[in-house]
């Protein structure tokens, strides 16, 4: 079994920490605004799911890093998620209505299928530094 160095095991668990609240939050797991002595639990995102796809779904977290001047092209996504950006700022062009930036410490929300519209991009990084963002989503289990 391969050893990981404590750094390794400190960053997974520092990334771990936020994710488990927000999708704890997210998805209704933690009352809202719930506040117990110095801790307080605020939602930062609430989002409707009407329509999931039948059978077993999975919810899964992904980092996306995108250097100064990248684009990601066209996509679609196999489920709903919230996003969380941790680091720098991403523009996202929507299909229905006007492009919009997103800066550190805020979130957005992706539904199923195409929220995009055709054309070489669907989100970029314009900043001078590197964006970082955490999505959770939930996606039919493969």
């Amino acid at each position: 079994m391969p050893k990981f160095g404590s750094n390794r095991r400190h960053s997974l668990a520092t990334l771990a920490r936020p994710v488990v609240l927000i999708a704890a939050l997210a998805f209704g797991g933690i009352p809202a605004q719930a506040q117990q002595g110095p801790i307080q639990a605020t939602v930062l995102e609430s989002v409707d799911l009407p329509g999931l796809r039948p059978g077993p779904q999975t919810f899964r977290m992904t980092m996306l890093e995108m250097q100064p001047g990248a684009k990601i092209p066209p996509h679609t996504h196999a489920g709903p998620g919230i996003r969380y950006v941790l680091e720098g700022a991403i523009t996202i062009a929507w299909k229905d209505r006007s492009p919009q930036t997103f800066k550190a410490g805020s979130t957005y929300y992706e539904g199923s299928g195409s929220n995009h519209p055709p054309g070489e991009m669907s989100a970029f990084n314009a900043g001078k530094g590197v964006t970082r963002v955490l999505i959770v989503e939930l996606v039919p289990k493969e």
